[in-house]
């Protein structure tokens, strides 16, 4: 089975980011990610912060895309867009087992 790592990056609002981390703890009470192995936040010390959810599966990670209520739609009116007009940079992809390069 092939887990799945994924991060999105955003900067709250300046002023905003006690509410936004208040929308955030909300969102986890209400839809928890019981399909994940781990969901956490980094504060990355430059003003950004980085979501990062642990999958236990491709389809765990399928599912919390195609929930009804996103958490990115939650924090979305916290979150400064960055210059590219995005208000959030991520990436994801499956968790590279290093147990096969020894």
């Amino acid at each position: 089975m092939t887990r799945m790592i994924a991060c999105m990056r955003f900067q709250p609002k300046s002023g905003k980011t006690d509410e936004m981390m208040k929308a955030i703890a909300e969102y986890n009470r209400d839809y928890p990610f019981t399909e994940s192995l781990h969901m956490g936040i980094i504060d990355l010390g430059t003003g950004e912060f980085a979501l990062i959810g642990v999958h236990n599966s491709v389809d765990a990670f399928v599912d919390i895309m195609n929930r009804d209520v996103r958490i990115s739609e939650t924090m979305r009116e916290f979150v400064e867009p960055y210059e590219d007009g995005e208000a959030f940079h991520s990436f994801s992809g499956p968790e590279v087992d290093l147990k096969l390069y020894l």
